[in-house]
């Protein structure tokens, strides 16, 4: 496998692999297998007490007021627990397919650190099984049950926020193979979900509407798992996931005939998410698309942390420097979650994504020359020398022997070959920096 294609994948894969923890295979399936073969599910770890909701009711308002504030604090920190873990995990696989997910079951849970942990170790579970599973897990967890409203879903007042995102979000795309009637037969099928005050997933019986229903031309006493079992066996749902994944993984411009390789897999094998992506890191037309696709901003924060050994110390600058560039964990924009692809580049984010490299590795220093529109995003004022405390003393001589015989560009680039005749040609870190600053690094 060449060089190139290896480094590819891992940039895809898992954010970033260092040279000297390449897998030594010479052929492309034993490589890919690889990163499978080494997986392991560990959950995301955060020390809460045990969740008591009916303790909390009982409380007086200034203690839930303080209670609450508590809460988006430790969200805060399990935020920076997980940027963490995605830097410093050997195998990131898991937790890059963990990011993908909670993007596309978008849901905010930046008010309870007990939702956040639960979701987000729901997802990381199955993020490489079968999604059917992912599918009842996610439709069965207190954050999303809260999140779109199912608790409000009852019998005679039907909510239809969840059965809408349901089949148009979450399945099966928009306005495809359901109508509007589906989508309010679809809520009193779920009608009376709720959870009890430990989180465990049930059913109200006072709640839940027993009496027929007709969905997608069918007609039963469906419940909400049937519903699940209905929507699975359309193809369109593996065909709509197979384009979220070659969005995400191979390019922003669709290949019909591509995603349609890829849904036949999924849907064949049972849904198998393992299955489909093995094939698609399998796939000439994946090592096609080098380059082709915008980092999101974790994926640049991320992958600078793991090129770099970054320890990003410093929690809330984590936090303020993904507000500032438009992707916070835990807290998508909606439903819908992060649109992707150019919106990451607007001209204020972009100046900031470009001076982040140096922002770490020099002190801090090129802040100081933000302009006042980009001073007034990160802080609200135009004082910005505190806000962003990102430095950190950066170990070159451990970079460059973990990639030996590797170029400075083939290390923050992922390219082999290529020229750069408008960047300094020492390998140094003044080198370094300047790839870290160059449009090139923003694509990946």
């Amino acid at each position: 496998m060449e060089k190139a294609d290896q480094s590819h994948l891992y940039a895809r894969s898992m954010f970033y692999k260092h040279a000297d923890s390449w897998h030594g295979a010479q052929e492309r399936s034993e490589v890919v297998n690889a990163i499978f073969d080494e997986l392991k599910v560990e959950p995301l770890q955060y020390d809460l007490p045990r969740m008591d909701l009916e303790k909390f009711r009982k409380k007086s308002k200034s203690k839930k007021q303080a209670l609450r504030k508590t809460w988006r604090e430790q969200v805060k920190e399990m935020n920076a627990v997980w940027i963490r873990k995605m830097v410093n995990a050997e195998n990131a696989f898991q937790e890059r397919m963990t990011l993908f997910w909670v993007g596309h079951f978008a849901c905010r849970t930046v008010d309870n650190p007990y939702f956040t942990l639960d979701f987000n170790n729901q997802i990381r579970t199955y993020a490489l099984g079968s999604f059917r599973d992912l599918l009842f897990a996610v439709a069965k967890s207190p954050a999303m049950i809260n999140y779109l409203h199912l608790r409000q879903n009852r019998k005679g007042k039907p909510n239809e926020d969840f059965a809408r995102e349901l089949c148009e979000l979450f399945t099966l795309g928009q306005g495809v193979d359901y109508t509007e009637k589906d989508v309010s037969e679809i809520a009193r099928a779920f009608t009376g979900w709720t959870f009890d005050d430990q989180g465990e997933h049930g059913i109200n019986p006072h709640q839940y509407d027993e009496g027929e229903k007709t969905i997608f031309g069918q007609t039963g006493r469906f419940g909400g798992a049937d519903v699940l079992e209905m929507i699975l066996e359309n193809p369109n749902t593996a065909k709509f996931i197979a384009k979220k994944v070659y969005h995400e993984f191979v390019r922003e411009t669709i290949n019909p005939d591509h995603v349609q390789e890829l849904a036949a897999v999924l849907y064949d094998s049972d849904y198998s998410i393992k299955e489909m992506m093995m094939h698609l890191f399998k796939s000439d037309w994946f090592y096609e698309a080098k380059g082709e696709r915008i980092k999101s901003p974790i994926e640049l924060i991320v992958g600078m942390g793991r090129q770099l050994h970054l320890a990003y110390p410093d929690t809330q600058s984590l936090i303020n420097i993904q507000h500032v560039l438009g992707q916070m964990l835990f807290n998508p924009p909606n439903v819908a979650g992060w649109p992707g692809g150019r919106s990451w580049i607007d001209a204020s984010r972009l100046a900031l994504r470009l001076r982040l490299g140096s922002i770490i590795t020099n002190k801090g220093l090129i802040a100081y020359e933000l302009t006042p529109e980009l001073d007034e995003m990160i802080s609200g004022n135009r004082s910005n020398k505190q806000i962003l405390k990102l430095y950190e003393a950066i170990d070159w001589a451990k970079i460059a022997d973990r990639n030996q015989n590797r170029s400075m560009s083939e290390i923050i680039l992922h390219t082999v070959g290529t020229d750069h005749d408008h960047l300094p040609k020492e390998d140094s870190p003044t080198h370094m920096i300047a790839l870290l600053s160059s449009p090139d690094y923003q694509l990946i």
